[in-house]
Order: structure tokens, then sequence, then C-alpha cells
């Protein structure tokens, strides 16, 4: 009792001296930021990373009974005749460790758990919050919706934060995404389950949905950035210079990523207000108006893209950018569009090398193997991955999924080390960079990806689950549809999710052709399976 009374003192007292720094003036200001930046990235990011061999990938049970975790871990195994396989089994395994490692319990900074994306990024942040929520998602529902709920629990009045650290607090906001995740959670479950979790947080969201309308919508209805580092992918060429030392002003500027992004919060919250015997007609026709502006202002005829554009004076930024795919994710190409995006998309001088969805565009002028610049993040080819689903392209999906799986394993295998981003020419890390020329970023992170990230890396496990199984739940009762694409032919993928007290098997014979068997702890049979095709693990409830 007497330990939870000093940590709400010390979580008054430190939430007190994050708001008030924030009015003191000039040099206190920027000192006092430098300050707690430096120790949280100079001494975490460098000093003991270096220090910190490999995680272990076993996770005991008394290891997870320190955090509250529920259940083990999900696990895989595949197997094939002649088929080097053992990555699966070892990467899939290292994510779910790393991403326990990653997880914290309440604290002063906050009385829920909470996650940092690497042990380098020791704060909330807002978009990283919403994707690790996903990776949780099949292990531990309740720590999802933790990872997720916390970004809320830390709101400046109405606007979710960047990020909010020890004594720091940003001043901007970041992809809101974190209803879209929630969402995402629950809206299989059964309605009472998902009311009881969701009715609690959703007059904040719908804050925070009016908040950004008020204060991030231009008068076409677009959505514009406030600064690059609110967009999540501040040095893209689209943005900045490679090393920052010069930003474009984004306050002009109509962007397909952040209205794709509201597209998105818009139908969760109307996902969110079917749960909760609310209207969602609001949410839905305010998300069918701004795909329709999408549509109409930021699509380039001429080169088949959606581009950021000037809302004074009409011009394109015609950067070949992730984010000129991104509308994909919020339903808004028209069938020419699509045609269009795709010939970019599985373009090898676009958007498909070795490893798919490069940041920018591989013949692109400003192409480079610098964070925003060039190389993979998982996090939107996920993103990416969810736009070929939406616009029923399934087996394109799953089969940029399993390259996606394939190498993240295969480094993790290599190196015992996820990370934050990924070459999309070769399996290594040595030629990317992180922002270089950049001293401040050189200084505190590092010139290299960071290491033990899982803050979306980790979503290769739920594409594993969710993709290529196709687990999911539809009104309380759980599914499986397998998309294995033709490389996964004449393997075996055995899954076991403990928290849900399932096993599952499948033989992949042929791309249409998959025996799928099911075990839960009151039934077990075996099907055969064309691909897609939807298998019912739960009985239907008997009719009254």
């Amino acid at each position: 009792m007497w330990r939870q009374s000093i940590l709400s003192f010390l979580r008054q007292a430190e939430g007190f001296l994050r708001r008030r720094t924030r009015h003191v003036t000039g040099l206190a200001t920027r000192f006092n930021r430098l300050l707690f930046h430096a120790l949280d990235l100079v001494l975490w990011s460098r000093l003991f990373r270096s220090r910190r061999g490999p995680i272990p990938v076993e996770l005991p049970l008394e290891m997870l009974r320190r955090k509250n975790v529920g259940s083990e871990a999900p696990v895989l195994h595949v197997s094939g005749m002649q088929a080097e396989v053992a990555h699966w089994d070892d990467g899939f395994a290292g994510v779910y460790a790393v991403l326990f490692e990653n997880l914290q319990v309440p604290d002063i900074l906050s009385p829920i758990r909470y996650a940092h994306p690497a042990p380098a990024f020791r704060g909330v942040y807002l978009w990283d919050s919403a994707f690790i929520s996903q990776v949780w998602k099949a292990w531990d529902a309740e720590v999802a919706h933790d990872v997720s709920r916390v970004v809320i629990h830390l709101r400046d009045g109405d606007r979710l934060q960047h990020v909010v650290s020890d004594l720091v607090a940003s001043v901007y906001t970041q992809p809101p995404l974190i209803a879209w995740s929630l969402a995402r959670l629950w809206e299989g479950h059964r309605r009472e389950e998902a009311a009881a979790r969701l009715e609690p947080l959703f007059p904040a969201l719908c804050a925070y949905n009016d908040w950004l309308e008020s204060n991030r919508r231009l008068p076409n209805g677009l959505f514009f950035w406030q600064h690059p580092y609110e967009s999540g992918v501040e040095n893209a060429p689209r943005f900045s210079s490679r090393d920052e030392s010069v930003f474009r002003d984004t306050t002009k500027l109509a962007a397909p990523d952040f209205s794709a992004y509201m597209v998105l919060q818009h139908e969760a919250l109307a996902t969110m207000a079917g749960i909760l015997h609310r209207d969602p007609d609001p949410f839905l026709e305010k998300a069918a108006t701004l795909r329709t502006r999408i549509g109409e202002e930021l699509w380039h005829a001429g080169d088949g893209l959606f581009y950021d554009r000037h809302v004074d004076t009409g011009e394109f930024i015609r950067s070949r950018t992730i984010a000129s795919i991104l509308p994909l994710w919020a339903g808004v190409a028209d069938e020419g569009q699509l045609r269009r995006l795709l010939a970019h998309l599985f373009s090898p001088e676009g958007f498909n090398p070795l490893l798919p969805f490069p940041s920018v565009a591989v013949t692109d002028p400003d192409f480079s193997l610098d964070m925003w610049r060039g190389p993979v993040w998982i996090n939107l080819a996920f993103g990416v991955l969810q736009g070929l689903k939406r616009h029923g392209l399934e087996q394109e999906a799953s089969g940029m999924a399993y390259r996606l799986c394939d190498h993240v394993y295969r480094m993790f295998r290599k190196d015992r080390r996820f990370y934050e981003f990924y070459d999309p020419e070769e399996a290594g890390v040595h030629r990317l960079y992180r922002k270089k020329g950049n001293r401040w970023k050189a200084f505190t992170l590092g010139v290299k990806p960071q290491a033990d990230f899982v803050g979306w890396t980790g979503l290769v496990n739920t594409l594993v689950i969710e993709q290529l199984a196709g687990f999911h739940r539809e009104n309380g009762r759980r599914f499986v549809q397998p998309r294995f694409p033709p490389p996964a032919v004449g393997k075996a993928y055995s899954l076991r999710l403990p928290g849900e007290s399932l096993a599952l098997d499948f033989c992949v014979q042929g791309v249409d052709s998959v025996r799928v068997s099911i075990r839960t702890p009151s039934r077990c049979f075996e099907v055969p399976a064309a691909f897609g095709e939807r298998i019912a693990i739960d009985p239907a409830d008997p009719q009254p």
C-alpha cells in the first residue's frame, strides 16, 4: 500500500514538472530537454546497449509473472523437405522475447503497463504503441490493450502526444493510429467484452479526433503535419535534407499519409460507435468525404501516385515515397488509380526490390540507404499489405508478407537482433545509416539502425498469424483462412497460441491445397482447405 502511495505521489510530481517545464522560456526549456534527452538517449542507447548481449529467446513462466503476462508466448515450428526453415522458428520466438523485454511495468511515468519500442527509446510513443499493440494481440490481449490505452492516459488535454518520457513531453502529435489499433484489437470479440474495454476510452478518442480537425485540417478538408517530426518519417526527401539541416514548411502541405490515417481513425471510431450502440454514420460520412478529397486533390495523374500538395499554389511535391502508396490502406484508390499504383508497387524499379516496400522508390533520385530515404520499415510495409488486402489482393499480400517475414527471421538467425529498418537490396545493415551528417543523432543514437527493436518489426509475427494462417475473430467466434504463397508449398507450419488454448497445423501441399488440423480443449479435427477458405474453429452458438 505504501509503495503505491509513493508511486502515485511521484507520478503526480513528475507530471506537474513535465507540464511546468513547457512554460519556462528560452534557455531553461532548452537546457531541460537537452539534459533529459541526453540521459535517455546517450546512456541507454550507447553506453548500456553496448554492454548487453543478445536477449535470450526462452521465457520461463516465472519471468512472465513479473510483468503480469497471462500466458506463454505463441510458438511456431516450420518443417519441410530439403528446406532451410529453422530461422522461422528462431525468429518467431525471438520477436516475443524482445517484445517482453521491452514491456514496462507500472512506474513513476505511468500507472499502466507500457512498451518501449527498443531499449534506446525510453518513452511512450504514439504510433509505435499502436503497432506494438498489434504484436501483443495474439499473445495477451490485455497487455495489447494497456500498450494502446496508456497513450490516451498520458495525453496533453485532448492531444495525444508524440512521445512522453521522464520529465519530457513533446509539443507534437504523431500518426493517429491508436483508435485503429484498439478497434482492430476488439472488433471481433463479443460485443459485451469489447464494449467494456472501449467505453472508457471512446470519449477521449473522439476529443482527439476533434482536436486534429481543429488544429491539423486545411481549408480544403485535408490534413497537414505541423512539423516533419509529427509524421514519423522526418528525414524523408519530401520533408527535409538527409541530415535534417534543412526542413520544409509542412503547414501548407496536404499530406496523403496523414489524410489516409484520418480515414482509418474515422472508420475505427465508427466501429467503436457500433459496438457501443451509438451512431456510426457521422464518422463513416467523414471517412467517405475524406477518401474522395484525397483521390481528387492529391492524385498526380501523370505519375500515377499520390503526393503532398501545397494548399495555396497547388504544386505537388513529386517525391516517390511510401506515402505515395499509403492511401491504399484507407481504400482511397478507384480502379484506374489502383492499377497505376500497383504498377509502381510491384515494379523492381519502384517499390519491389529484394525486400519489398522501401520507404523511397529505388530509382528515385533521392533514394539512399538512410532511414526514411530508402530502407524498409516494417510498420509502413504492414500498412501497404493492409491496403492490398482491402482491395481484395490476398495472394499478392501473402506473397509480399512471406518475403518480409523470411528476411527478418533470417537476419535474426544471423545477428541475433531485430532492427529498426532494413536494407531493401541485400541482407545486412552495414550499408545503412541514420541521418548521415547529423552529428547530434550520431552522438545520441549512433549511425546505424537501433537493435532490439520490435516497435513494429515484430509485426512479422502478426503477419504469420493473421495473414498466412488467417487467424481472426468474428462476433466472438474464431476462424482460420490459410493463405500460404508458393514459397510455402511443401512445408508444414505448426502454430501454438497458448492464450487461445489453440493448436493449428497447416500442411501446405499446394497453393490451393492445405490440410488444416485444429485442436482446442473441446475439439480436434482435420479438414482440407483452398487458398483463403474460411474454417470455423468454434461451433456456432445454438439457435434459441
